[in-house]
C-alpha cells in the first residue's frame, strides 16, 4: 500500500496586491461551503457588494503582513508539507490543491490521506476541502480524512505550554462562522444552538459542531495549562456581512475587557494551525489597537503552531494513524 498525504489549509493571494486579492477573493467567496447561498444570490453579494471595494481593502491588510517569503501562511504549510515528506495544497490560490492531488496520483499512490489544518470542523473549511479533493480525485483511488484534532493531546499540550507562564489575562480568539452553519451541520437537526447549554450536552452532533469542538479545545489547554476560569475569555473574529455569527464578537470584547479592570491581555488563537491575516493583521495589529484604545495597557500575541518543533511532533503523530482514517 502506497500512501500520499495531503496537508491544505485555506489559501492566500499570489501577492498583496489589489489584483491578486480580487482574484484570490472571488474563487473564496464564491464557494458555497463558504457563503451558503443559491447561487444567483451568492454571485450577487460577491460581484456587487463585496468586489467593488473588498480587494483594495484586503491588499493593504495583506502587505501589513507579507514577508520576504511571501504569505506567512503559505511559507508555513510549505515547510511543514516537506518536512514531513507530504504535498501542500491551498482550497484557494497556490499552491492549488488541485495540482497537490495530480502530483500525489502520478507518485502511483494507492490512496490519498488528507489532513486540513483545521483544528475544528466547519463545513466552511474541512468541509470544503474534502468536496473539492473528492471532486479531483473522482474513483481513481481511496480518500482518506484525518478526523477533527481539536482535543488531540499533541496539539493541545504546545498550546498549554505557551500559556504557563503568561501572568496576562487570555483571551481565546476563534474565528467565527454564521450561527446558520452551525445548524446546518447538525445531523440531528436541532441541538445546536437550540438552549443555552447545547454544547455541553452530550449529543451526535458534536461531531461537526464547531462551536463546541471551540470550547473543547479551550477546556482541554486551560485544563492542562492550569488556568482558573476568572484568568480567560473566548470569543470568536472575523465575521463578514450582517447574518448572525457566533458571540461574543472578538472586536467588542476587546473593548470591553478593559472596562471590567483588565488591562494586560494575551490572545491566543487555537482555530489556527499557522499564522495568517487573521491572526497577524486582525489580532495582533488591529487587535492591539482596539484594546489599548479603550484603554488597555498591555498587548500580546502568542503565535501559532507554525513551523516550530511541537507543529512538526503534533502532524507526525496524526500521521501514524493515517491507515485508520475514515475512507470516504
Amino acid at each position: 500500500m502506497k500512501r500520499g498525504i495531503l496537508l491544505m489549509n485555506t489559501g492566500s493571494p499570489d501577492a498583496p496586491t489589489e489584483e491578486a486579492l480580487r482574484i484570490y477573493l472571488e474563487e473564496f467567496l464564491m464557494d458555497p461551503f463558504v457563503i451558503d447561498l443559491p447561487l444567483p444570490l451568492r454571485y450577487a453579494l460577491v460581484h456587487w457588494a463585496i468586489l467593488p471595494k473588498r480587494p483594495a481593502q484586503s491588499a493593504e491588510a495583506y502587505q501589513a503582513i507579507w514577508t520576504e517569503n511571501g504569505s506567512p501562511l503559505v511559507h508555513y504549510c510549505t515547510r511543514l508539507a516537506d518536512g514531513l515528506g507530504a504535498e501542500v495544497g491551498m482550497a484557494y490560490g497556490t499552491p492549488s490543491f488541485k495540482q497537490a492531488t495530480e502530483n500525489l496520483l502520478a507518485q502511483g499512490v494507492d490512496e490519498i490521506c488528507l489532513l486540513p489544518l483545521f483544528p475544528q470542523y466547519a463545513m466552511a473549511t474541512v468541509g470544503s476541502c474534502v468536496a473539492g479533493v473528492k471532486k479531483v480525485l473522482g474513483n481513481r483511488v481511496t480518500l482518506r480524512v484525518a478526523p477533527p484534532f481539536y482535543r488531540e493531546p499533541t496539539y493541545i499540550q504546545p498550546l498549554a505550554d505557551a500559556l504557563k507562564e503568561v501572568d496576562e489575562h487570555i483571551l481565546f480568539s476563534y474565528h467565527g462562522l454564521p450561527e446558520r452553519h452551525l445548524k446546518k451541520t447538525d445531523p440531528t437537526g436541532g441541538h445546536c444552538l437550540a438552549s443555552a447549554n447545547c454544547c455541553t450536552t452530550e449529543s451526535p452532533a458534536h461531531a461537526t459542531c464547531y462551536r463546541h469542538q471551540c470550547f473543547e479545545t479551550t477546556r482541554a489547554v486551560v485544563e492542562a495549562a492550569g488556568i482558573p476560569p476568572e484568568r480567560y475569555s473566548v470569543s470568536f473574529q472575523s465575521r463578514l456581512g450582517r447574518a448572525k455569527w457566533m458571540e461574543p464578537y472578538t472586536d467588542a470584547v476587546l473593548q470591553e475587557l478593559p472596562t471590567r479592570g483588565i488591562k494586560q491581555l494575551a490572545v491566543i488563537c487555537p482555530a489556527f494551525f499557522c499564522d495568517c491575516l487573521e491572526t497577524l493583521e486582525e489580532i495582533e495589529l488591529r487587535g492591539q489597537e482596539t484594546f489599548l484604545e479603550a484603554g488597555g495597557e498591555s498587548f500580546r500575541m502568542i503565535p501559532c503552531l507554525n513551523d516550530t518543533p511541537a507543529a512538526f511532533q503534533c502532524l507526525e503523530q496524526l500521521i501514524k494513524n493515517a491507515g485508520q482514517w475514515p475512507a470516504l
